[in-house]
Order: C-alpha cells, then sequence, then structure tokens
C-alpha cells in the first residue's frame, strides 16, 4: 500500500514495538530478549510517532531495530500500489471522529 502518513496507525493499531530503553547505540536490539518489544494497545500514541505538521514520521524507521517489527511488516489488502484505505476507517474509530 501506499502510506498517507496520516499517522492513525501508529495510535489506533494493538501491536508490538520495540521497547525505548532496549534500543542499543548501534540502533538494534536483543531479539533473544522478551523486554525488547513491549506492548501498546489501541489509542495510545506510539512514542515514536512524530507529527511535522500533516505528515507523520516514525522515529525508528531507519534504525536496524525497526526491521522484521510488526509496524514493517503491516500489510494491507490490495496491491502494493494502491493508496492506504485505513486512514478513513480509522478516523472515525467507533464511530468518534479523532
Amino acid at each position: 500500500m501506499i502510506c498517507l502518513r496520516c499517522g492513525y496507525c501508529c495510535i489506533r493499531l494493538d501491536v508490538a514495538i520495540v521497547n525505548p530503553g532496549s534500543i542499543r547505540q548501534d540502533g538494534t536490539v536483543d531479539n533473544a530478549d522478551p523486554a525488547s518489544f513491549i506492548f501498546k494497545p489501541s489509542g495510545h500514541r506510539c512514542p515514536y510517532l512524530v507529527n511535522r505538521g500533516e505528515i507523520a514520521e516514525c522515529a525508528i524507521h531507519s534504525l536496524p531495530c525497526y526491521k522484521g517489527t510488526p509496524c514493517q511488516q503491516f500489510e494491507q489488502i490490495g496491491l502494493e500500489d494502491d493508496m492506504c484505505v485505513l486512514r478513513d476507517y480509522l478516523k472515525t474509530y467507533d464511530g468518534q471522529k479523532i
């Protein structure tokens, strides 16, 4: 999918994320350490979400520890070059504007 960089996934999805305290100086984590990942529940803002005006960015997207995370592996049903359809759905989460 083509990410619209709205940041809604980073707030509204239940997902395992890299534990901020587990990132090493070189940007990696010990994948064998169960404390390297923590649960981020729906409705809680991911600590790596950075808003630059109307564009959302991930602060660890370029680090090696991001590779293989649930966020990096997240896929949308549809073609690779289709626009993201989750944005409008997540904007009205539980019938309320977010």
